[in-house]
């Protein structure tokens, strides 16, 4: 069992109010507990994305001159080592019927 730590707490009288109307009496905790933890996971998830986004726009240029740089080795391992897909043709007969 997780260890708690008893705190005190300051809200709004409003949005107090729309807690009682959504929680049972004695649920108060477990549902701040879980709101919490739900305001910190996105709020790092946002964070993350955005040094993502970062990272990957100071990089871009490298990145573009690293790609130029290997794709005709790319093109070639596609040519020589990747068989090529062929769809098999419809059959018009069975198509056609009727």
């Amino acid at each position: 069992m997780a260890v708690t730590e008893k705190v005190t707490l300051t809200l709004p009288k409003d949005l107090m109010e729309n807690i009682r109307e959504l929680v049972p009496s004695g649920g108060y905790s477990k549902f701040v507990a879980e709101a919490v933890e739900y305001f910190i996971e996105n709020k790092r998830r946002r964070e993350l994305r955005e040094r993502l986004i970062h990272g990957y726009q100071v990089n871009a240029t490298q990145d573009a001159a690293i790609n130029a740089e290997w794709e005709a080795t790319d093109d070639e391992v596609w040519l020589n080592y990747v068989t090529p897909y062929e769809e098999k043709e419809p059959d018009n007969d069975a198509n056609s019927a009727g």
